[in-house]
């Protein structure tokens, strides 16, 4: 008898090198996963009782199979279905891939095949901290302050050379801040008619207080009117009215488009004119219907969207995703004093290139409103103070996001 030992890669190259060096009457006598893949012993003995003893019309491939643990089954079969010459596989060897216990199987497959990526990418950064430490180093940093991975790898690519060890910090933060889209001019200081749309609870009435009130100190209080379409919460027109009263805007209520529109022809002589909108969640079926009927109600209607900033990051993505739908001319980020992290807000902005127009980090009306142009800076120093709340961001994380980032491009 005959006895060799093969390794490859999978189950699919030890059987091609086996046939290609027993032939095809060679018997499987152990199979086990290693370090580089898949190790093999095969052997072969033409005079072999177990050989005589198969049917003539039964290839040794059965005999392979049953003789390979349950494990490796499944990926015999796909390997000799795609050598030349050979049948497939009998019914009952089907059977055995397909029983009781191949759900369990197939876990096991799982968990050992994410585990060698997990393995593979931990490699790759590590190799990838060798080679450039100071765009690895300017990665960490960026994914500590709560950045998207996506959006730190945007960042560093646009550094490129810029990067060393006296830049890690510096260059990364300043193309963070330029990234910003901004309006660079008060939005509203000319006027015009604005509804503010959002999810529930995101601070678009206080916001709406907060514009009013700006714009009251500049010129004449009755030159703004305030409308709501939040016909659904309890209280909502009785909020609005308050402020109106404190600032003397009339307060009108709009429940449908067709009302909205007769509203706004009778405001068309105000010069500002300020919509407080239904709040509804990213997922409310009633969503898009709401938004349609908003914008076909007047041309003149300009759509800002209200983000929270006190929001994760891929809740804030899915919000800017749904309200797109609105067509928003810019946003407007709230509640950052009641954030624990920038970094989701920032992504978003840098992700949607959705201009920001105002900044809210308080209650007080008007004070806690700012514009968005002179910011920038403001918001990056925000991001860096919360950042050490970001402590577990390891190199695992690291590894699983950023091992496919080419480094070299950054050297």
């Amino acid at each position: 008898m005959k006895i060799r030992r093969f390794i490859a890669s999978d189950m699919r190259e030890a059987m091609r090198q086996v046939r290609e060096a027993l032939g095809p009457d060679a018997v499987i006598l152990d199979t086990q996963r290693v370090a580089g893949g898949i190790e093999l012993s095969a052997a072969v003995d033409h005079e072999s009782a177990a050989a005589a003893s198969l049917p003539p019309d039964v290839p040794v491939r059965q005999a392979e199979v049953e003789a390979a643990p349950m494990a490796l089954r499944t990926e015999i079969a796909e390997a000799a279905a795609t050598i030349p010459g050979i049948p497939p596989l009998p019914a009952a060897m089907a059977a055995a891939a397909t029983g009781p216990g191949f759900d369990e199987l197939q876990g096991e497959l799982r968990t050992l095949r994410e585990l060698l990526e997990t393995q593979l990418s931990r490699l790759a950064w590590n190799d990838g901290v060798r080679r450039n430490a100071a765009a690895t180093t300017a990665m960490r940093n960026l994914a500590r302050m709560g950045i998207a991975p996506e959006v730190v790898n945007d960042i560093i690519a646009a550094v490129g050379e810029g990067l060393n060890a006296h830049t890690a910090w510096s260059a990364p933060l300043r193309q963070l801040e330029a990234s910003i889209p901004v309006c660079e001019e008060e939005l509203l200081a000319a006027g015009g008619v604005f509804a503010i749309v959002g999810p529930t609870g995101v601070g678009k009435t206080t916001t709406i207080a907060k514009l009013a009130a700006r714009h009251a100190l500049r010129g004449r209080p009755e030159d703004v009117a305030l409308v709501t379409t939040d016909t659904f919460r309890i209280g909502a027109r009785e909020q609005l009215e308050t402020f109106g009263e404190i600032l003397g805007a009339p307060v009108y209520q709009a429940g449908d488009g067709t009302r909205l529109a007769e509203i706004l022809n009778m405001l068309a002589d105000r010069r500002l004119v300020l919509i407080d909108t239904a709040g509804m969640g990213q997922r409310d079926v009633c969503l898009a219907r709401q938004l349609s009927w908003l914008a076909g109600a007047d041309s003149r209607i300009k759509v800002l969207l209200a983000l929270p900033a006190n929001t994760q990051a891929q809740a804030l993505q899915q919000i800017v995703d749904a309200f797109m739908i609105a067509r928003p001319s810019a946003c407007i980020l709230t509640k950052t004093d009641e954030a624990s992290s920038l970094g989701g807000a920032l992504s978003a902005l840098l992700r949607s290139r959705l201009p920001l127009a105002y900044v809210a980090n308080g209650q007080r009306v008007p004070e806690d409103l700012h514009c968005a142009g002179p910011r920038r800076t403001w918001l990056v120093k925000s991001a860096l103070e919360l950042m050490g709340q970001h402590a577990g961001i390891d190199e695992d994380f690291m590894a699983a996001h950023f091992a496919g980032v080419d480094l070299h491009a950054c050297a």
